[in-house]
């Protein structure tokens, strides 16, 4: 919500209103879907989720803002941006104690607005920015105490094994702790998708097995994978036994399940930080050090990079990622399908 005390010229992020209207109609077009056999411009954003989105919403509008701060958006400019207007903006997110991660991030969401936008600007100057702050980004997420996949799998099913009574509620949980863990472990999604998961939408029972199927994800790429094998018979008894025990209940937190495929112990749906709460907590009794669900994914890729870094390009794939890297990404071959059954291989190797 604006501020009603606050001008627009003196905010860091200009809000959608107060662009200029051929900024405002440029969005409305970029967001439009478009036909493949029209030759109308727009569509650019048509496909990214609503997330994404805001994300290049907000990153146009800290444009916006950065360039009426400094006198830079009167019409001589409009529609131009040089070499010395992004230095500008540079120092100017440094001054403001961004890190160099944040200022990649802004920077990249300026190459996506600018070409929406119309604006003329050099792409090869501001790619040279976007390596340069990339190659100061201080990593935050230490992968230290990152652990093999396979031991997370082992984790999971020794928490599956140890829940002997399905009358008891501290086995029930332990039971469906253990399988979310091993199912993160072989199917490293995101968390997000993690706490999306419904029945007939994302998990969905065939004659053999399940497939897991999460077609919208954050970087647009659908993940696609059968089931791994090995958690088929768990995941029988987790539907047939302890979620319908763990719907029953009523808590604090109780509301409708629905098709939620993970049951809180209020007999809610299972969301982001509950999921995460109880993966950290499993972890840390565990290993000593509680272990995030993003992490999973960085032992996924860790695990396929010291195991058999031959396959080490199929990590992309099974992250859900669009490339390995922008340098190796026409060498990635595999499919979704291929690449988690190769993952699947590796971990039981191991």
């Amino acid at each position: 919500m604006i501020r009603p005390d606050v001008h627009p010229d003196n905010r860091l992020c200009w809000p959608r209103a107060n662009w200029p209207m051929e900024d405002q109609k440029r969005w409305d077009l970029a967001c439009t879907p478009r036909s493949p056999f029209e030759d109308d411009q727009g569509g650019e954003l048509a496909d990214r989720s609503p997330a994404t989105r805001t994300k290049y919403e907000k990153g146009w509008g800290r444009w916006l803002a950065f360039r009426a701060q400094d006198e830079l958006l009167s019409p001589q400019h409009q529609g131009r941006t040089d070499k010395s207007q992004i230095q500008a903006y540079v120092d100017c997110l440094q001054a403001s104690g961004n890190s160099w991660g944040t200022i990649t991030n802004r920077l990249q969401e300026l190459v996506v607005m600018l070409k929406i936008m119309g604006h003329d600007f050099n792409e090869r100057a501001l790619d040279r920015f976007i390596a340069t702050a990339r190659s100061r980004i201080i990593p935050v997420r230490s992968k230290a105490h990152v652990k093999p996949a396979n031991e997370l799998v082992n984790l999971g099913f020794r928490l599956m094994s140890s829940a002997r009574d399905m009358n008891e509620p501290d086995h029930l949980l332990a039971f469906r702790d253990g399988l979310i863990i091993a199912f993160l472990a072989l199917h490293p999604v995101r968390r997000r998708n993690l706490a999306a998961f419904e029945l007939g939408r994302n998990l969905v029972r065939q004659s053999n097995g399940y497939m897991v199927l999460f077609p919208e994800t954050k970087t647009g790429v659908p993940y696609e994978a059968r089931l791994a094998d090995d958690l088929v018979e768990c995941m029988d008894k987790y539907l047939k036994e302890v979620r319908p025990v763990l719907m029953t209940r009523s808590g604090r937190w109780k509301a409708d399940v629905g098709n939620a495929v993970w049951v809180s112990a209020d007999g809610s749906p299972m969301k982001q930080q509950g999921l995460a709460g109880r993966i950290e907590l499993r972890t840390k009794v565990a290993f000593g050090k509680a272990i995030s669900p993003h992490r999973f994914r960085d032992a996924a890729a860790t695990t396929l990079a010291t195991a058999d870094p031959a396959r080490i390009r199929i990590a992309a794939p099974v992250l859900g990622h669009r490339s390995l890297s922008t340098t190796e990404k026409h060498y990635i071959q595999a499919s979704g399908l291929e690449a988690q059954r190769s993952y699947l291989q590796v971990i039981r190797k191991r």
